[in-house]
């Protein structure tokens, strides 16, 4: 049952992400409000489903209120860090950074609550960000060695890591009765905080920025559903699945369903280490999970 769910989860958001991306590719407006377009559209509408969900209430502890803020404002950091580092630098190392972040604080997080982590595991992690590497390196990229670039991925991987951790920390200090308020909060705060720069930066124009062609507002309405889905299907799992393994099999496989996505629908090809980097990827994730 666990590694079915999980499975659903991996799908879920490696949906999301080919949605997002073909979404992206056909928005109408200035490339760089794509993304913050998107994160108030998506945040609104992700907030007010699971409001729906929820039975049309709202009750938090403060506890959750001042996670759910937290993450609001990790959730535009991480948007922020990977538009900022996407354009400053390697692709394949920006994507350690974001995976290692994913994997690494959810797991520091878990044991610090005391759950327990083998040695094969931290090997197994260990093996996972090398295969990122691997999987995502193209030989034209440069190393991107430029201070601000590692900055930006730096604050990619506390964000990515930091919003797995404060999902899980709200469950454990809460109880499963708020996921749906911390959903909420996170989602919704995220578009708000999302909204106030795009007005300051764009002014009149912010209106058109929301302008969506035919195809564009068929994605973002499509990855919208799909983002929604697996939002409140990860704070479900989350509460049954032991979260270092969730996070692990989450990124790592999120990653290489992406790629196999890109050879599929996109024609792109891969290299021989970045096959290598696949096959190495499915080894330690089966260590992982079996040790």
């Amino acid at each position: 049952m666990e590694a079915l769910l999980i499975i659903a989860i991996v799908l879920l958001y490696t949906t999301q992400s080919l949605f997002c991306r073909l979404y992206t590719e056909r928005y109408p407006g200035k490339p760089e409000m794509a993304s913050p377009v998107f994160t108030v559209v998506s945040g609104l509408i992700i907030a007010a489903v699971t409001f729906a969900v929820a039975g049309f209430s709202f009750s938090a502890h403060w506890i959750t209120l001042l996670l759910g803020i937290g993450n609001a404002l990790v959730l535009f950091g991480y948007n922020s860090f990977l538009i900022r580092a996407s354009q400053l630098g390697s692709y394949a190392i920006m994507m350690v950074f974001l995976v290692a972040g994913g994997i690494i604080l959810p797991a520091i997080s878990a044991r610090a609550f005391g759950d327990e982590i083998s040695l094969v595991q931290v090997i197994s992690m260990i093996a996972i960000i090398a295969a990122v590497y691997m999987v995502s390196y193209k030989g034209k990229e440069s190393a991107g060695a430029r201070g601000r670039f590692f900055l930006a991925c730096f604050g990619l991987l506390v964000c990515n890591g930091l919003y797995g951790v404060l999902l899980d920390m709200q469950g454990r200090l809460t109880g499963e009765g708020e996921k749906e308020e911390m959903l909420i909060l996170t989602f919704g705060g995220a578009a708000l905080i999302s909204l106030l720069p795009l007005l300051i930066t764009q002014k009149k124009d912010s209106i058109r920025a929301f302008c969506q062609s035919g195809p564009s507002l068929v994605f973002l309405l499509a990855c919208v559903a799909v983002a929604a889905t697996a939002a409140n299907t990860l704070v479900y799992v989350l509460q049954i699945v032991d979260p270092t393994l969730l996070y692990t099999f989450n990124n790592a496989g999120v990653l290489l369903f992406s790629v196999l996505a890109s050879c599929l629908f996109f024609k792109e090809k891969l290299s021989r280490l970045n096959v290598i980097g696949c096959a190495l990827m499915c080894a330690a994730l089966v260590c992982f999970s079996l040790f």
